[in-house]
């Protein structure tokens, strides 16, 4: 068997094994013996993906600052249509194991590539606003996850829409925003417990400002 032979096998049984449950281990093992086959110290043209499959098997069994820079890679080489999703994953990857304010850029460019087909990189760019305590520009991205109207990003935008409207004390729009999420799913038990909480906290403040004129 030729070293071609080889590396197509080898990529073709990482490929397979990547995204099962608890066999993470075996893609980095796998990849890292192509990377050290290949010549070049490089993925061929034709597995390029590789990158993208050894940084998030990396990230899997705990091994972050390895990944992050295969997955550096995995956006310079990957073509123009696929560099939204990698961008994605890098800004995921530097927010929860390095800072929100770094992974900024990140879901800049993913939402950059990703334009108006995708609605889900939004609403990552709106959670990374949010984290970072600028909930109107997290707003503005909920809203344009909601206008490209895809089913699956619905749900998760108007709640996540919702949560910054009450950290901006915008009671009735974060009411009206939990509301639609469960339009857009019935079973969201963040949005029922989020409605449920605002309804009571509202109450509670409605009590407050009756006794406050006559306590003072």
């Amino acid at each position: 068997m030729n070293s071609k032979s080889v590396l197509e096998k080898i990529y073709c049984l990482a490929k397979e094994e990547f995204g099962k449950e608890g066999h993470d281990a075996q893609v980095v093992e796998l990849l890292g013996q192509y990377l050290e086959l290949q010549p070049e110290h490089n993925f061929n043209q034709k597995h390029r993906h590789g990158w993208m499959l050894f940084g998030d098997a990396l990230l899997g069994i705990g091994r972050a600052k390895e990944a992050l820079p295969i997955l550096m890679t995995a956006f310079e080489k990957a073509p123009e249509q696929s560099r939204g999703h990698v961008a994605s994953r890098i800004a995921r990857l530097l927010e929860a194991h390095i800072s929100p304010r770094q992974a900024k850029k990140w879901h800049k460019a993913a939402t950059d590539f990703c334009g108006s087909r995708e609605g889900w990189p939004w609403v990552f760019r709106g959670a990374n606003y949010a984290a970072l305590g600028e909930f109107k520009k997290a707003i503005t991205c909920y809203e344009t996850a909601i206008k490209i109207d895809r089913a699956c990003d619905q749900a998760e935008a108007w709640l996540n829409m919702g949560y910054c409207y009450r950290a901006l004390r915008e009671y009735d729009n974060a009411l009206f925003c939990f509301r639609q999420t469960l339009t857009a799913d019935s079973k969201n038990r963040a949005a029922k417990v989020a409605l449920r909480a605002l309804k009571e906290m509202r109450a509670t403040l409605g009590e407050l400002e009756k006794i406050l004129p006559n306590a003072s």
